[in-house]
């Protein structure tokens, strides 16, 4: 009976010890990571440079094993078209840009889709006949990759349909310290 109440104190005892706080790179798994991504869209005619745009994320934080909150950015115009008679709809034309990313075991993981539309220019529209009706362009990609940090890295290239042009993203993720 001595025996048994003695384990019962020792197991009493050791339960109302505190909890053993994680180590250090316990701890460190669990912490948030802010990183800013700087996108470069560029527009290239005949394999040289013409245009050059860039959108920057300032901040988007990330938890081990967790996605972030998908980050947007959105340029344009909002273009009204008459679709019948007194009736007008409006067209977002322009660059939408998303991103969200992920640590994925240590790996900065990046899902990313771009939208790029614009108007056609009247000599780039085959049948004359079409009358007043704007012809929309539109280029959509979306996609995953993992992404090096502080490095610059060509993420797509993109043909123009109807041109000699070719559209490039490319992105930097750069680690808040």
């Amino acid at each position: 009976m001595k025996i048994l109440l003695q384990l019962l104190l020792v197991f009493a005892l050791v339960s109302a010890l505190p909890a053993q706080q994680p180590s250090t790179q316990e701890a460190a798994k669990s912490t948030e990571t802010a990183y800013k991504l700087s996108f470069k869209i560029y527009e290239m005619e005949d394999g040289k440079r013409i245009n050059e745009r860039t959108y920057v994320f300032p901040a988007i934080s990330t938890l081990p094993g967790q996605r972030s909150r998908s980050s947007s950015i959105k340029v344009g115009v909002r273009t009204p078209i008459t679709v019948k008679e007194h009736e007008t709809q409006y067209l977002d034309v322009g660059m939408n840009l998303d991103c969200s990313l992920e640590d994925v075991e240590g790996k900065l993981m990046a899902s990313i889709s771009i939208e790029l539309s614009n108007f056609a220019m009247p000599d780039q529209i085959e049948d004359p006949r079409r009358g007043g009706d704007p012809v929309l362009r539109q280029m959509r990609q979306g996609f995953r990759l993992q992404l090096p940090v502080g490095k610059p890295v060509l993420v797509t290239s993109l043909d123009d349909i109807n041109s000699k042009k070719r559209t490039q993203l490319e992105v930097t993720a750069t680690k808040f310290e």
